[in-house]
């Protein structure tokens, strides 16, 4: 399975819920730095996100002090996440896009 596939685990992609779940490390990842197959993926996703999901995504990180902690460190902040995962060993991975 792929990391953006929707797993029993993962952490809601946009217009999948909320990021209330439990994770264990936070890993912050650009979409142009994404292997090919897995950033179609993303795009893929992203283009078929609503402003009203990507905002509730944003808004879960936010309330999350280990994600903004991440972000923060990486000069970031929730309004540039465009996606996120929770993997099997409870990595959650933030993508950001850094282009427009």
């Amino acid at each position: 399975m792929t990391p953006l596939e929707p797993q029993p685990d993962q952490i809601p992609l946009p217009g999948q819920g909320t990021a209330d779940q439990n994770f264990t490390d936070v890993a912050v990842v650009a979409v142009e730095d994404l292997p090919a197959e897995i950033k179609a993926q993303a795009e893929a996703v992203i283009t078929q996100t609503s402003a009203e999901d990507l905002l509730r995504l944003q808004n879960s990180i936010d309330a999350s002090p280990q994600a903004t902690t991440a972000l923060r460190v990486n000069g970031l902040n929730s309004s540039q996440v465009v996606a996120a995962n929770i993997d099997g060993d409870g990595t959650l991975t933030l993508i950001i896009q850094t282009t427009t």
